[in-house]
């Protein structure tokens, strides 16, 4: 009876041990087939990969070169168009040259100023925004680009004077890069900018011919990036009443300014006569306006400030040039 029982024991676990083998076999057999299966896809890529030519075909070369080709053109041609609205750099002025060219601009745009009827506040201490090389010479590097700027800001300061701007209160140029203060090189490789701040009071008319003589330039180009503008006069013409309507108009001799209804009825208007009046004005040191008609716009005092930048763009190979520069700095300060 013992025997019996042992032996369905032994046969038991027998048949458990060979049955978890069985199923250890044949789940590892699926893994080792899915392996296998994954190896033989990765080299048959690698023998694929391997029968083919790493180099494009001449067909394929010769389609890229003809794209690169077009692509040089599209670019040479919008720098011709770009170019028309600047001139080139003069790299052989010396800088002491340069020095002498600042003050003989200086002095010349004063006397055109004086001539036009353009005050200038502080005008001894006006240089162009080219204070510091009055008494220092700039660096020789820096030369071509400082002449660039001076001849744009003398061009776009006549222009106010020939607009009839009334004063030039303020006036400062950025530092360009490579100046005191400013790092090595511009934000662009492209498009290098030199922004210039002015202030100056105008009338309307004198105002529009000045913007739109910046817009209109085919020497220079400019970017006017702010603009605020102030009218002096906070409010417009004071509205006619029924018998203000029929009121003959005084004006200051010396100020200009309207007389009011309130000061025409201190001279008689409504009671007296026509020569009454204007002899009551004449004592106040008003007179008759000879005008048919009240000018109600355009004829405002304006506070205006700009900031205007002068841009200049590079040619291909100056930007060429650039990025060889670059390259070069980056790879000795790697090796730094």
């Amino acid at each position: 009876m013992n025997h019996k029982v042992w032996l369905t024991v032994f046969g038991v676990v027998a048949a458990l041990l060979i049955g978890g083998g069985a199923f250890y076999a044949i789940s590892s057999y699926g893994k080792y087939s899915d392996a296998l299966s994954s190896w033989d896809t990765k080299v048959g890529t690698i023998e694929s990969l391997e029968r083919k030519v790493p180099y494009p075909n001449k067909s394929n070369a010769e389609a890229l070169e003809e794209k690169v080709a077009k692509y040089k053109g599209s670019v040479q041609s919008l720098y011709q168009s770009l170019n028309s609205y600047q001139r080139p750099l003069n790299v052989t002025l010396a800088a002491t040259e340069f020095q002498q060219l600042v003050k003989n601009r200086v002095q010349e745009f004063r006397g055109i100023a004086k001539s036009g009827g353009l005050a200038i506040e502080s005008t001894e201490e006006f240089q162009l925004g080219f204070d510091s090389y009055s008494s220092s010479i700039p660096p020789p590097e820096l030369v071509p680009v400082l002449d660039y700027e001076l001849e744009a800001i003398d061009h776009l300061l006549r222009e106010l004077v020939v607009a009839g701007a009334e004063s030039l209160t303020a006036f400062e140029r950025d530092p360009i890069p490579g100046e005191a203060g400013m790092a090595a090189r511009h934000e662009s490789g492209v498009v290098h900018k030199y922004p210039i701040r002015l202030q100056f009071q105008s009338g309307y008319s004198a105002y529009q011919q000045f913007i739109n003589s910046i817009a209109n330039d085919k020497n220079f180009f400019y970017i006017v990036r702010v603009l605020k503008v102030e009218n002096e006069v906070k409010e417009g013409p004071f509205k006619q009443t029924d018998d203000e309507a029929g009121a003959t108009t005084f004006y200051h001799s010396e100020s200009g300014e309207q007389a009011s209804y309130d000061e025409l009825v201190n001279w008689g208007q409504g009671t007296a006569s026509s020569e009454e009046i204007a002899a009551a004005a004449a004592e106040d040191g008003y007179a008759p306006s000879t005008e048919d008609a009240r000018v109600l716009m355009g004829q405002e005092k304006l506070n205006v400030y700009m900031v205007v930048d002068i841009v200049r763009f590079l040619s291909p190979e100056e930007v060429s040039e650039a990025g060889k520069q670059t390259t070069e700095d980056s790879g000795s300060s790697k090796r730094r």
